[in-house]
């Protein structure tokens, strides 16, 4: 989780702290989207592309109402786990020959 945590930290422009709980991360980039939605609405939708967070859910966030910072915050942090995971699970294979390696 850690990982997940410093990539989000340092694409949103969180403030670094040396510890930091999954409710604290949530908060502060909560905090940071709805800023970003009423003042950089097409930064943070270029930060969730490049985030690779699914259409349909930012979608279905906006359509469901309520806190929509939070089901952002929610959705870029469980997106983040999941390549996280994979890259563990996935580890990238380094060819035999040197020069096919880029």
């Amino acid at each position: 989780m850690q990982d997940a945590n410093d990539s989000i930290i340092k694409g949103f422009e969180l403030e670094a702290l040396p510890y930091i709980t999954l409710e604290q991360l949530r908060s502060m980039l909560r905090e940071r989207i709805a800023y970003m939605l009423h003042y950089q609405t097409e930064e943070l939708f270029s930060k969730l592309y490049r985030l690779d967070i699914f259409e349909e859910h930012i979608k279905a966030a906006f359509a469901a109402g309520g806190d929509i910072a939070l089901k952002l915050a929610d959705l870029i942090i469980q997106r983040q786990e999941q390549k996280i995971a994979s890259k563990r699970s996935h580890p990238a294979q380094r060819p035999d020959d040197d020069e096919l390696a880029w």
